[in-house]
């Protein structure tokens, strides 16, 4: 459920960027109902590039990313292993470079 928690987080700091009269973008909107975070990522521009100079900048959130990344929604239905479980839930929630901290000071 880790990975939904992303999904989320980056959700709502999408939906921060359309403001109360906006009306988005249908391909906006269609978009946001992937489960592919680098997707999700990918459609504010300016969220991704600065992803990816922080990344440079944070080697610990740059591996973080890597970890969180290939999350998928079918995968909340299977049985992982414990290291993999952890280091999932490490990557998303490790104060100052783990991947929700990093969404939630953008939104």
């Amino acid at each position: 459920m880790t990975g939904l928690g992303v999904e989320c987080a980056l959700k709502s700091c999408l939906a921060s960027a359309v403001k109360e009269h906006d009306f988005p973008d249908k391909e906006f909107v269609n978009a946001m109902y992937v489960h592919n975070l680098e997707k999700l990522f990918k459609l504010n521009g300016a969220l991704w590039v600065a992803l990816q100079a922080d990344m440079q900048a944070d080697p610990r959130l740059n591996v973080n990313w890597s970890t969180v990344k290939d999350w998928d929604d079918s995968k909340r239905y299977d049985i992982v292993e414990e290291l993999q479980a952890k280091a999932l839930y490490e990557a998303t929630v490790v104060p100052g470079s783990g991947v929700i901290d990093w969404i939630r000071g953008r939104w």
